[in-house]
């Protein structure tokens, strides 16, 4: 493991970051010690314990330093040999509209997130009717989570809803724990009144979909021509919206990342995010880091993978799930569940981790397609490479990398314990491990049944 700066280090950084350089003489308001602190800054750093001031990381260090700051009132919590993570952030969901598809409140589905370990997601499709009610919701303390929106452009049917952000201002908060993200945009259509997806395939693909597949996908093209797509996003970018684009066939994710080049620097500073991504060409691969696009995708699985065999037959190691090949070329990608879309249980990053990681099946919803073909070997990450891109990477998909993402003095204190620490696990581990507390801005959102706390004496 490698040395982490000293704590007299750590705590002027917290005084300055935290605190504007002010002294601070009151103690710490919460300890978690007697497990390991992974702060995810890099690989092999480790903390015995981390302190917290409000809803601010204070510092990180040994069990003895960081007691040391504890006061009369402090909160304690023993990890018991557990371990605590930044928060998990979902750079993709639909906690907020969709809640209702599974049965669901809104506080019901923020309850079942915290109980995930997520501490951030993204709602990433807000029609004008909706945005009064999550307002509403947040003001009755129902949003629980900090959630960025992303206001919707066009909807799944691709009818244009019109440029109604404009009533907005670009990453404002607009209520408690409720901010604006930035523009949804779909550039090929998505589940509109049937049980599918329009996926668009490009003229390179769709000579070689099977039959089965032309019948469903042969006729599926992109909303826009990249030049009218780039009007849109450069639109969006000149209001300081950036833009987040729901493409999954290979023809959809080329229209995004042209457009993205049309649209010019302004819109690319704002860090745009192209969604789903799940077939690409080797062409496409590196427009993501070239010109700083952040891919957001979910972790399929190898069953879900087993679908496109029928469609596109011998394809499916060069195309599907490219996920290794797309955070080779250095871009920026980021896991996320567009929860409830894919699989109910994807919301959770333990499983999610499970698919990036592992090359069989670790879903319970597809147990019965079983037996599935593995992943390709060279699709899959670390188990570090799926944390970060959970964690840090997600953050940076939503513009908080500065406040959220990593444990550090002067951060937000959004913090999760799990019962192991998935770094040490092995593969088959991965989805036993379970969330033992969510702490969010310094205060325990969610607790298992065995987790407590106590004053110091």
């Amino acid at each position: 493991m490698k040395k982490p700066c000293t704590v007299a280090a750590v705590l002027g950084l917290a005084l300055a970051a935290a605190f504007g350089g002010a002294a601070f003489t009151a103690p710490a308001t919460l300890v978690l010690f007697g497990g390991t602190v992974v702060p995810m800054t890099d690989v092999g750093i480790t903390y015995e314990a981390i302190a917290v001031a409000g809803d601010r990381i204070l510092a990180l260090g040994t069990e003895k330093e960081m007691l040391a700051l504890a006061g009369p009132e402090t909160e304690m919590i023993n990890l018991e040999g557990r371990t605590a993570l930044p928060g998990f952030i979902d750079p993709h969901a639909h906690l907020l509209a969709d809640a209702p598809k599974e049965g669901l409140s809104i506080a019901a589905a923020q309850g079942q997130a915290l109980a995930c370990g997520i501490t951030s997601a993204a709602e990433m499709l807000v029609r004008p009717g909706e945005l009064p009610s999550f307002v509403a919701a947040a003001e009755r303390g129902e949003i629980r989570l900090r959630t960025s929106l992303y206001l919707a452009y066009n909807d799944l049917c691709g009818n244009v809803l019109g440029p109604w952000y404009r009533d907005y201002a670009p990453f404002a908060e607009i209520a408690p724990l409720l901010r604006i993200g930035g523009v949804k945009v779909f550039a090929e259509r998505s589940s509109c009144g049937d049980e599918r997806a329009a996926i668009s395939f490009s003229d390179a693909l769709r000579p070689l979909l099977s039959p089965a597949g032309a019948f469903w996908y042969g006729e599926d093209r992109p909303l826009f021509a990249a030049s009218e797509l780039a009007a849109v996003v450069r639109d969006a970018a000149e209001l300081g919206f950036r833009v987040a684009i729901h493409a999954i066939g290979d023809a959809a994710v080329e229209t995004a990342l042209a457009a993205l080049d049309f649209a010019g620097g302004k819109a690319q500073a704002l860090r745009p995010m192209v969604l789903h991504n799940l077939f690409l060409r080797d062409e496409l691969l590196p427009e993501f880091a070239r010109l700083g696009v952040v891919a957001a995708v979910e972790s399929t699985n190898a069953c879900f993978v087993d679908v496109y065999d029928d469609l596109l037959p011998t394809l499916r190691a060069t195309l599907v799930r490219r996920w290794g090949d797309l955070a080779a070329t250095g871009a920026h990608v980021a896991a996320d569940s567009d929860w409830p879309w894919c699989d109910p249980g994807f919301l959770s990053p333990l499983l999610r981790l499970a698919n990036l990681v592992s090359p069989i099946n670790a879903s319970p919803a597809y147990a019965s397609w079983e037996p599935c073909k593995p992943l390709p070997s060279a699709q899959l990450v670390s188990v570090w490479q799926g944390l970060r891109m959970m964690t840090t990477e997600a953050a940076y998909a939503l513009h908080q990398e500065v406040e959220l993402g990593t444990l550090e003095p002067g951060k937000l204190a959004d913090l999760v314990v799990l019962s192991a620490n998935p770094l040490l696990a092995s593969i088959e581990e991965l989805p036993g491990i379970r969330v033992w507390l969510t702490i969010l801005g310094g205060k325990a959102e969610w607790r298992s049944e065995t987790a407590s706390s106590r004053p110091t004496p």
